[in-house]
């Protein structure tokens, strides 16, 4: 009768896991989206703050374009490590992969604003931000890592969302799991959630 879960305490299980996922890939969606905000690139007469707390002067709000770019490595960072928790070979894992390896994609010019991908162990795809090398970084770089249609930014909000969908989904196969206290993979409910959410 069980087909999918060996107890109900397992189908909650996972069901936090997939809703951890879909809170962290919307909070990535929101994040890369600040990030591909013209208003945050208008040019002005901005004081830079460093590490060291030193300053300098520049045409951009550096300190406010590195804190979008901050959330969004925190926020990258949380929703690759809970996609990678549900290795089960699902769809959702091999999405979070695909998110990691178009990432590494771009570790140029992630690396020229700044941003470096981690290839030690257990910490393998997640992104470090260096402030100064960051702020000092050229704003064409930025701008074309994280602002425009088909920037990097705007991929990754895709990707977030597609990802915070099928989280979606995986939780209303459990919950269906759940009231039958078997899953039934016919379930309408997850098809249609998956194809009515934004793509």
């Amino acid at each position: 009768q069980e087909t999918n879960y060996a107890s109900s305490d397992e189908a909650k299980a996972e069901n936090k896991k997939y809703s951890q996922l879909k809170s962290f890939s919307s909070d990535l969606k929101s994040s890369a989206s600040a990030l591909n905000d013209n208003s945050l690139y208008a040019e002005g007469k901005y004081t830079v703050k460093y590490s060291d707390g030193t300053t300098a002067e520049s045409s951009y709000n550096m300190d406010k374009i590195y804190e979008k770019a901050k959330n969004f490595v925190d926020s990258y960072n949380s929703a690759i490590k809970s996609g990678a928790s549900t290795e089960d070979g699902s769809a959702v894992s091999s999405r979070t992969l695909s998110l990691i390896s178009f990432t590494s994609k771009n570790s140029k010019l992630l690396g020229d604003a700044g941003i470096s991908i981690s290839s030690k162990e257990g910490s393998e795809g997640q992104l470090t931000i260096d402030e100064d090398k960051f702020k000092k970084a050229n704003i064409s770089a930025i701008k074309s890592l994280f602002n425009g249609q088909g920037s990097y930014a705007s991929s990754v909000e895709n990707k977030a969302s597609i990802l915070s969908s099928m989280a979606e989904s995986q939780m209303s196969k459990i919950s269906s799991y759940d009231a039958k206290g078997s899953y039934d993979s016919g379930s309408t409910a997850s098809l249609s959630s998956l194809f009515n959410s934004e793509i």
